[in-house]
């Protein structure tokens, strides 16, 4: 079993729940379909700060180009590479950036999530670089980390 952190808008998930369906472009479907598995698990990140959900992948990768009511900058979009998913657990993890710099000095200042979880990196106000795409692997310690905060 992998672990994943799924990331969205608000809007969209609120479509994934309705459809219990997880959807990717074009440029995810071979990650889909080579290592994503029915029986893996992940976070759902929400813009905006907040991780809010953990979810179960429930069905094998398939293609289904039936719009659902997605978007993407404002726009229908398909996201026609797609998973089922079961919700394990719904709540709301802030996040947000945790150290500043003086000259090249670190400062912890707001210790939070952030710092709690791995696969996020950098600590600082550019953290959100690690969430600027659809899935990324996270390990199985970071999972239940945010699940734990949920």
């Amino acid at each position: 079993m992998r672990h994943w952190c799924l990331v969205t808008s608000r809007e969209n998930w609120q479509v994934c729940k309705q459809h219990s369906v997880w959807g990717m472009d074009f440029r995810y479907s071979v990650t889909l379909r080579r290592f994503v598995r029915r029986g893996d698990r992940a976070v759902v990140y929400s813009h905006g700060g907040n991780f809010v959900a953990a979810v179960e992948i429930v069905s094998e990768a398939y293609e289904d180009f039936t719009p659902i009511g997605w978007t993407k900058n404002r726009q229908p979009f398909l996201f026609p590479y797609r998973v089922k998913i079961t919700i394990l657990k719904e709540g709301q993890a802030h996040v947000a950036f945790s150290t500043i710099s003086e000259g090249e000095r670190a400062l912890h200042t707001a210790p939070n999530l952030i710092d709690e979880i791995a696969f996020i990196a950098d600590k600082s106000k550019t953290w959100n670089q690690y969430l600027q795409v659809s899935i990324v692997p996270i390990s199985h310690e970071d999972f239940e980390t945010i699940v734990s905060r949920l």
